[in-house]
């Protein structure tokens, strides 16, 4: 460690190296401002975050690869976890500025990549940066500036990067070129090919923090003397002409070509002109530092436009500020540098050669190591965030840190997803978005109101319809209490008559014998009580045998088999069920009395007109010869007895043994042979084996 310092240089080495961290700052907030809110806390955190691995890989190997002992110019040797004596404060105070300049290079590519990159990635790519390719490129260009035997290659040729243009800000451009084609655009930057504008979330504080740079800058290439002494005043001089003039020029170019003054070119072109007059703001005068930084400004515009022609998305402006500049820069130095005060001899032309072949191998290794490090790394695990991170925002995804804003957006997502808005989004008081909230909440509560005057509306109107449909069905269960179904559907279905004939029924008439004599002491509702149970008995047996009760005349009690849907078997279906009320009857018991009962039953077999008699009272009826003959059957019939007509006869012999009892005279029919049923000799599954009996 043979170079000495003065007091005075130390001191001055030392405040650069603060106005140098305060650039980290500047970067933070710049950066910041051009992307949006939902990643902004990311991109802060990753500006802190580089700033250590940059500390800690620096300290560790990254200083001594720069400056150790030189490996035929390639790469130092030693100087690794080095330590400083106490005696000196020069060593310390150069390594404390070279790691200011390591750290400005790697959050560089935060900007580049921001709002897509996983943090954990980030830390790899600043590892790389600061721990390998900074430093070996560092050796070969300023490899003899703290030991003047460790120069690197591109030094001994007499390649000048007097404050880093390329050292410095090629290598971050190279690297986030490289990991921006390995992890590609946003979400929604280029649709159907065209690029789309990502508003950044506060430009106000992107133009603080290109002051903050503006101002660090003057540390960055004043430092870079290592020494208080004449030549600082004209650096620093040439660093603020250069950048001035950039940002004029780049300002008015965007200006013509777009129609109006947008507010990011004039920011990164004054960034684009300090990073061009870096390389030799100690070799030229103000008027060439102010042609250097007007060239440097007219630059960004083409390299913009090249990069969204290649679909390249560069978040911040990275690359034409930091490549860009930087190759401008490192080749302005050979065109307008004093070659005397740089020792060049051997002529302009092969100086600028120099310039040109040291940009074109550092390019070659920082982005080729950083390309191919990046891509193998992606195939075995992911870079960037997933879709739904990225729409969601890094704040959240990757370090679970909200904004007033964010909440505010995710109680609207939620509320759009889940239809609740019952309650109040939170109000953070006395903000901006505060306000917001509290107009969207004076909204949210004339929309509940609304809401709940039409949930009662409808909830009126559900129970206006719940009342009629009750009515309907009331009267639906009604109207087949007293019509077959079949009727009744019809009945719904049209208006009109309703009539029918039937070539062919078997009518049943049952009466029980003597009740009104028997029922003369009863109470009213003794006489009703056993009615109803009996004819509710005989109900459950026309279900079973599907007859259509027709009607019950005091304690009489009529049913017909064959309507209003034909059967085959309507003669023996009435007669089966006679034979069960039969039976029935002649188990029951009137009450403390014992009193038993008995049943005159007629049935007889013919045709009928069947129809809806009434418009607001309804009854199904039938008529005709066969009902009246049915009719005779059981007036002129025997207690406890079945008699039926021929006809019946003549079709139910099969499952009854039957015995003649002779003819009857009817009024208006004459002489009817008629038969009494006697004994049901087949049962009506075995009769019927393919009829579906009700149960």
């Amino acid at each position: 460690m043979s170079v000495q310092k003065n007091l005075l240089d130390i001191l001055w080495v030392l405040v650069c190296s603060g106005l140098v961290l305060m650039m980290q700052g500047g970067f933070l907030v710049l950066e910041s401002g051009l992307t949006r809110a939902k990643n902004s806390i990311n991109v802060a955190i990753k500006n802190i975050a580089d700033f250590g691995v940059a500390t800690l890989l620096f300290y560790l190997f990254g200083f001594g690869i720069m400056f150790g002992f030189s490996f035929h110019g390639l790469f130092g040797t030693d100087l690794f976890l080095p330590s400083f004596p106490k005696d000196n404060a020069w060593p310390p105070t150069f390594f404390l500025f070279q790691l200011m300049f390591c750290g400005t290079s790697s959050t560089i590519v935060s900007g580049a990549v921001a709002e897509r990159l996983k943090f954990p990635s980030y830390l790899l790519a600043t590892a790389l940066i600061s721990g390998i390719i900074y430093p070996v490129v560092g050796h070969w260009v300023w490899g003899g500036t703290f030991v003047e035997t460790s120069s690197g290659w591109l030094e001994q040729l007499g390649f000048h990067d007097f404050a880093g243009s390329t050292q410095v800000h090629s290598v971050g451009g190279w690297v986030s070129l490289a990991l921006l084609l390995v992890v590609g655009p946003r979400l929604g930057r280029f649709k159907d090919g065209e690029p789309s504008t990502v508003t950044g979330s506060n430009l106000p504080l992107a133009m603080l923090g290109g002051i903050i740079l503006w101002f660090g800058w003057m540390g960055f290439n004043g430092g870079s003397t290592l020494a208080f002494n004449g030549s600082v005043p004209i650096v620093i001089l040439n660093t603020i002409i250069a950048s001035g003039f950039s940002m004029m020029v780049a300002l008015f170019l965007t200006w013509i070509v777009k129609g109006y003054p947008e507010a990011i070119s004039p920011l990164n072109g004054s960034l684009a002109g300090l990073v061009a007059i870096t390389a030799s703001a100690d070799c030229v005068d103000p008027k060439q530092a102010a042609m250097i930084g007007m060239i440097a400004g007219g630059l960004t515009i083409p390299a913009e436009k090249l990069l969204l022609r290649w679909k390249i998305d560069d978040a911040v402006g990275a690359v034409p500020v930091h490549l860009v500049g930087g190759l401008w820069g490192t080749l302005a130095v050979g065109i307008f540098g004093d070659v005397e005060t740089l020792g060049m001899s051997s002529g302009r032309l092969d100086f600028i050669l120099i310039q040109v072949l040291g940009s074109f191998v550092v390019g070659i290794f920082s982005f080729g190591v950083s390309y191919i490090i990046f891509k193998g790394i992606n195939r075995i695990y992911r870079l960037r965030v997933d879709e739904t991170e990225e729409r969601m925002g890094l704040n959240i995804s990757e370090h679970k840190a909200t904004t007033e804003l964010i909440d505010l957006f995710l109680s609207m997502d939620y509320q759009h997803k889940t239809g609740d808005l019952t309650l109040d989004v939170p109000v953070e008081p006395f903000t901006e978005v505060g306000q917001i909230a509290e107009r969207y909440n004076l909204v949210l509560g004339k929309v509940r109101s609304t809401l709940k005057e039409n949930e009662d509306s409808r909830i009126e109107i559900a129970n206006a319809y719940e009342k009629v449909r009750n009515e309907q069905e009331r009267a639906e269960k009604l109207l087949l209490n007293v019509l077959p179904k079949a009727i009744a559907e019809e009945l719904k279905e049209k208006q009109g008559l309703i009539a029918n004939s039937y070539p062919e029924v078997s009518v049943i008439f049952a009466d029980i014998v003597g009740f009104t004599k028997i029922s003369s002491g009863m109470k009213p509702e003794a006489v009703v009580r056993i009615l109803n149970e009996i004819f509710s008995y005989f109900d459950v047996l026309a279900e079973k045998y599907k007859l259509e009760k027709i009607k019950t005349i005091g304690d009489a009690y009529m049913a017909v088999a064959g309507l209003p849907t034909p059967d085959q078997f309507h003669s023996l279906l009435a007669a089966h069920m006679a034979w069960d009320m039969k039976l029935l009857l002649s188990r029951l018991r009137l009450g403390k009395s014992g009193h038993k009962l008995s049943m005159r039953i007629g049935i007889n077999t013919g045709p009928v007109v069947a129809g809806v008699i009434g418009t607001k009272k309804f009854i199904y009826d039938i008529w005709g010869d066969a009902v009246n003959l049915a009719s005779r059957m059981e007036s002129h019939g025997l207690p406890n007895e079945i008699q039926i007509t021929e006809s019946t006869a003549n079709l139910i012999q099969s499952d009854f043994e039957l015995e003649e009892r002779g003819e009857i005279e009817v009024k208006g029919k004459g002489k009817i042979k008629t038969f009494l049923v006697k004994q049901r000799i087949r049962e009506p599954e075995d009769s019927l084996p393919y009829f579906q009996f009700a149960t």
